[in-house]
């Protein structure tokens, strides 16, 4: 939260979409917010609106994940700086066009970081400092966007052929028509 603090100075008006592990830990994540933190915090399950001056949009769906990827330019892999690692596989966000930021905790998903590190399709940040650093340099359209379309070009990487694969299974169940 020191990083969304620290980048707000320069961008008065973003808005961090936060999407806890739990849903249920959804109303005491505001609450702490709010009361401790003093942020304006909207809430998605209230149908509460992020108006100009809402800081935080607290998504509470899990199942909302790939919209609020789709419409992010950047996201962040919550728990992957100072937590065990990300609660979600950082391929969602890449495969739906969201430049990735993250720390050095990989958690599950050391594959797909490696993946991802290798074609230099995600950028990785040590502390909060390099996370603001990081956050106000993609906030630079075509940088998100090169590190986005990198990211999504590995999240695609053989769409083609599970495709393929796929169709072949499904003419085997179905037998010929």
């Amino acid at each position: 939260m020191a990083a969304q603090r620290r980048v707000q100075q320069q961008s008065h008006r973003l808005l961090l979409l936060l999407l806890p592990d739990k849903a249920d830990t959804a109303d005491m994540l505001a609450d702490r917010l709010e009361g401790e933190d003093g942020w304006l915090v909207a809430r998605r399950k209230r149908d509460e609106e992020p108006d100009a001056a809402v800081e935080v949009l607290i998504i509470d769906n899990p199942a909302e994940a790939g919209l609020w990827y789709r419409l992010a330019p950047l996201t962040y892999l919550g728990g992957s700086l100072a937590g065990p690692g990300p609660t979600r596989n950082p391929m969602e966000a890449a495969a739906l066009g969201s430049a990735i930021l993250h720390g050095p905790k990989t958690g599950g998903y050391g594959t797909a970081f490696g993946r991802l590190g290798a074609a230099r399709a995600t950028r990785a940040v040590a502390s909060a400092n390099d996370l603001a650093d990081g956050v106000s340099d993609l906030l630079a359209p075509d940088r998100a966007a090169r590190l986005a379309e990198a990211a999504w070009r590995v999240a695609s990487d053989g769409a083609e052929v599970t495709e393929r694969l796929v169709e072949k299974i499904r003419q085997v169940i179905e037998g010929p028509r």
